[in-house]
């Protein structure tokens, strides 16, 4: 068996039985005579507990996770290059967002958030062999796309040549390039904000539960107190 297949199989696994299978693992490869092979597997490290929740999303239900990364290439489209229905589209990523929240539990939400907005999270994310949780780079990345994406347009919007066209000509271009790239950055904060209205009812939700579970209990323990 190679360390590939070792590392396969040991990232399938809850964080508490990695350290001894993967030690198990090392040392049948050695008394096989792969050293080279016991070696990388010995350097494989114990994923956190939230990075073991999103491997164990992503083997489990991997057509949702898929489905929600195409949700959040749609938003950027609909950001970015204006296709679709932004509105629409932010609120599929978030449903989708939910959805896998519901299935992994609350840890794999940053995770899931990150490989949103940046591709090669979403490819680590995808082969599900976490180690530790990405750093969720939030919604503000999405403004740094924004930037490059129009950086790129105002380029294409530059006369070829200053003598072909009069000074006129070169204003309205420039002007043309701020106002679209002014438009696609307030797009993104648009979406930016829906988000975190979104993110903040569910919070408000979970709120909720967690006071209504409280009170339930405090009732339960003053009955008892009573008796």
């Amino acid at each position: 068996m190679s360390a590939d297949e070792v590392a396969d199989r040991l990232y399938a696994l809850s964080p508490d039985e990695f350290t001894s299978a993967r030690n198990q693992a090392e040392r049948e490869l050695r008394q096989a005579g792969e050293r080279e092979q016991a070696d990388r597997v010995k350097a494989l490290r114990k994923p956190s507990a939230a990075a073991g929740a999103v491997n164990g999303l992503v083997r489990k239900h991997r057509d949702q996770v898929e489905a929600f990364l195409d949700a959040a290439a749609t938003l950027r489209d609909a950001q970015f290059a204006g296709k679709g229905d932004l509105g629409a589209a932010a609120q599929a990523q978030q449903a989708a967002l939910e959805e896998l929240v519901d299935l992994g539990g609350e840890s794999v939400r940053a995770s899931l958030q990150a490989a949103a907005v940046d591709d090669e999270i979403a490819r680590d994310l995808l082969a599900a062999r976490l180690v530790r949780e990405p750093e969720p780079a939030g919604f503000g990345t999405l403004l740094e796309h924004a930037k490059a994406e129009t950086a790129g347009s105002a380029a294409k919007a530059k006369p070829r040549s200053r003598r072909s066209a009069g000074p006129a000509k070169a204003d309205e271009g420039a002007a043309r390039a701020r106002l679209q790239e002014a438009k696609k950055l307030l797009r993104a904060a648009e979406v930016e904000e829906q988000q975190a209205q979104l993110h903040w009812a569910q919070t408000q939700r979970e709120l909720e539960k967690a006071r209504a579970a409280v009170e339930k209990e405090q009732r339960k323990l003053d009955r008892l107190r009573g008796d």
